[in-house]
């Protein structure tokens, strides 16, 4: 129930932002990216606290059985990924294309580097198996 509400009160917000955002592009056209990008960013945000944590929370709750860190790995490195195509989208958008791809490249490194405990355990399993 309670995620209905916020969801709900989420898209009313998106709608007005979307409408504040038609009228700065007629009233004030010049500070329409300027307002755009922080708006974008704040209302990224919100979402981020008001419904993506508290899902990822929850989906981590439901998967308990797995060993202990590979589904908050890979849950938390689905959201980064999916929040740093989003921000490099809107990096992109305004212009600063190169930007977008090193800042996205950096979070697919920053990914790896999380994995990198699990995956050098990994290959000590493995190359004890091949080399007996």
């Amino acid at each position: 129930m309670a995620v209905d509400v916020s969801l709900m009160l989420t898209l009313i917000q998106l709608i007005v932002v979307f409408l504040i955002l038609l009228l700065i592009s007629f009233a004030v056209p010049k500070l329409q990216p300027l307002l755009y990008a922080s708006i974008f960013f704040y209302f990224l945000f919100h979402l981020l606290v008001t419904i993506v944590f508290p899902f990822g929370k929850y989906f981590v709750a439901l998967f308990e059985p797995l060993p202990d860190p590979f589904a908050k790995l890979l849950i938390g490195s689905a959201i980064l990924f999916y929040v740093s195509e989003l921000i490099a989208k809107h990096i992109e958008e305004a212009g600063y294309g190169s930007l977008a791809a090193v800042a996205h490249f950096a979070v697919k490194i920053s990914i790896l580097t999380l994995w990198m405990q699990q995956t050098s355990a990994l290959i000590e399993i493995l190359s004890k198996l091949i080399t007996k």
